[in-house]
Parts: C-alpha cells; structure tokens; sequence
C-alpha cells in the first residue's frame, strides 16, 4: 500500500499524482521505469511489453482510459495500491513548490528480493533474498 502525503497545496498544475481507474492497466503491458541515463530500472522479470512512458501512453490515448486525480491541501493523503498506475508530472507553477512524503507498506508475506535494477536506497547489506522485511531499514509497523 502506497501512501503520498501532501506538505504543500497540490493541483495537477503543480505535479500532483494522476491515476488511471480501473485494474488491468494495459493488457499484457507493463510500466518500465528508467533512470535519468535511460537505463531500465527494476522489473526485470515482468513478462508482456514493456511501456516506456505510462504519460507518453496517457497522452495518446486520454479518450480510451480515464484518468482521475485530486487538489490535496497540506496534510491531505493519496491512498492506494503500488500497482495502480500512477505517476505526476512535473510543477509547472513556479509560484508554488510541490513536496510530498511517500510511505509504503507491504504484507507479512513480503520478502527481500534483489532484482536487476533495483534503486539503490532500497537495497540492504543485511538482508539477502527471501528474507523477511523486519529490520531497522524495514521496520515492522503493526503485528496481528
């Protein structure tokens, strides 16, 4: 579960998030994100098409997805899934600054996993692959 907080006022004119309603986002297509030098960054292991730009795909085919987003004040929250399709672009107000604070949360069932691509501030020397997210950079929140 994927959660933005606003710290400053936020339209889509100053970079707020928009997402695409609805499951199933493109077929068998899939979001790959790249680095600012244009390397593919994580998902290395998704089968389909890769989509280079989720808003370039926006863009050209607005009248066959509806995208939805919302004007948050200062302490207003975006809550939903990290596989929804979502993105923002950039604040093209320069009379406002945009800054938000991303928290995520995965089940019990979640495990480290170090694919090809990972982005570098998620990955941890003390964890190796299948083990339990429950340490200091991956703090346990809440136990049933």
């Amino acid at each position: 579960m994927s959660f933005w907080v606003a710290l400053d006022t936020v339209t889509v004119d100053s970079g707020g998030l928009e997402f695409k309603k609805g499951l199933a986002p493109f077929g068998d297509k899939w979001y790959q994100p790249k680095t600012l030098s244009g390397k593919p960054l994580g998902t290395a292991n998704m089968k389909g098409t890769p989509i280079t730009s989720i808003f370039q795909t926006f863009k050209l085919s607005r009248d066959r997805y509806e995208i939805i987003s919302w004007d948050l004040e200062p302490g207003d929250v975006y809550a939903f899934h990290a596989m929804t399709v979502h993105g923002a672009g950039g604040n093209l107000r320069f009379d406002v600054r945009r800054r938000g604070y991303t928290v995520r949360y995965c089940g019990d069932d979640a495990v480290y996993d170090t694919r090809k691509g990972t982005q570098g501030h998620l990955r941890s020397e003390s964890h190796r692959d299948g083990d339990q997210l429950d340490s200091d950079q991956y703090p346990l929140f809440w136990e049933r």
